[in-house]
């Protein structure tokens, strides 16, 4: 679209989109789109390429939290959010919601598969000097030995 209000001819151009109600697709894009942030948030809990990322994922009270209640808010905005947050005003349906779920769900086995890309064709950012670079390798090498033989995912300990 050009964004002109009018045609050459000076007929309206939008006069067919002039409807006032949220669309119900694009609330299920923007239900697709949180869905897709909410399995990602338990998918980057793990960043060193462990491959079980349900691990003690209910030993932290506050992540656990969280992401209950983001999940809770986001179902209430879009079931009766309505015209105030630009949300269909009858929600979407029980099957609407199932197909937003199992879309939503595609990023864990993208997730899954992206670990076993090797990290050396992806550029290295930065001015970093070349022997900084092979000694933090190592030093991450290092870890994930250590981290292995004791059976230990990286955990901080504090």
């Amino acid at each position: 679209m050009n964004g002109m209000v009018r045609d050459f001819d000076g007929s309206q151009i939008y006069e067919f989109f002039k409807n006032d109600t949220p669309s119900r697709h694009l609330t299920i894009v923007f239900n697709i789109f949180v869905i897709l942030q909410i399995f990602n948030m338990i998918a980057a809990r793990k960043i060193n390429d462990e491959l079980n990322i349900f691990k003690d994922v209910t030993t932290n009270p506050m992540f656990m939290g969280v992401w209950l209640a983001i999940c809770v808010l986001h179902f209430i905005i879009i079931q009766y959010g309505s015209i105030v947050m630009k949300c269909h005003v009858a929600g979407l349906t029980g099957q609407q919601w199932v197909w937003c779920l199992i879309i939503g769900s595609v990023s864990l086995p993208v997730n899954f598969i992206l670990k076993f890309v090797p990290d050396t064709i992806a550029f290295t950012m930065g001015d970093e000097e070349e022997e900084d670079v092979l000694q933090a390798a190592n030093d991450y090498e290092e870890l994930r030995k250590k981290a292995y033989e004791t059976g230990d995912s990286f955990k901080q300990s504090a």
